[in-house]
């Protein structure tokens, strides 16, 4: 089992080898006590049309995530993106001060 905080800075690997990124920053499912998403960028400090652009084009679901170790691997359908149902809801908690983002560092 690997900690959250330890996620942040991994290099990101696609299953075919090429470098997709960094792990900028972690979207938990806090009632599943779930990673759902990460991102390659940040999602704090950012306007609510980076962070719509950031969920749609820069993050991975975990879902997709082969391992972690030194490095984390992704397979297929890594750059799927959240619905405008989770992007909507993510935006609403964020301005409401609940964001899902795992920020514990």
């Amino acid at each position: 089992m690997i900690h959250i905080s330890e996620l942040y800075g991994i290099d990101i690997y696609g299953d075919d080898g090429k470098y997709v990124g960094k792990v900028n920053d972690v979207i938990l499912n806090l009632e599943k006590g779930r990673v759902v998403r990460i991102t390659t960028e940040p999602l704090r400090f950012v306007s609510k049309v980076q962070a719509k652009s950031v969920l749609k084009e820069k993050s991975i679901l975990y879902k997709n995530v082969r391992t972690v170790g030194d490095i984390l691997i992704v397979g297929r359908g890594r750059n799927t993106s959240p619905s405008d149902e989770e992007v909507k809801v993510e935006l609403q908690k964020r301005r409401m001060g609940r964001s899902l983002l795992g920020r514990t560092r």
